[in-house]
């Protein structure tokens, strides 16, 4: 069975990884405030029409965001994940390789 509580926690937190108030998101899915904060709280559940819509407000769908039901993905890690989305294939790579270079400097240095 669904819980609330945790639809809501993984609400409140997908949208402060977009750097989102609750007002803005409520304004992107055509809803009042109180009505996303009511989900985020655990006092309500949106229909699946509206979890839809408020995840693709969220640059998200249902699928990714049940998959990871069981995982809890650190804010961070959400966001940097959301900003190597926006970037060219090319630069993907670029990043890739600069961070597999600064783990292994990292582990020459321990």
């Amino acid at each position: 069975m669904v819980d609330n509580k945790q639809i809501g926690i993984r609400l409140k937190d997908l949208r402060k990884s977009k750097n989102l108030t609750t007002q803005e998101l409520a304004d992107k899915v055509n809803v009042s405030q109180s009505y996303i904060s009511r989900f985020e709280n655990g006092r309500a559940i949106p229909d699946i029409v509206m979890l839809d819509r408020i995840l693709n407000a969220l640059g998200t769908d249902l699928s990714s965001f049940f998959a990871s039901k069981g995982q809890e993905i650190p804010v961070d890690l959400v966001e940097l994940i959301d900003t190597a989305k926006t970037l060219s294939p090319e630069t993907r790579i670029m990043l890739n390789d600069f961070l597999k270079r600064l783990m292994r400097d990292s582990t020459k240095k321990s």
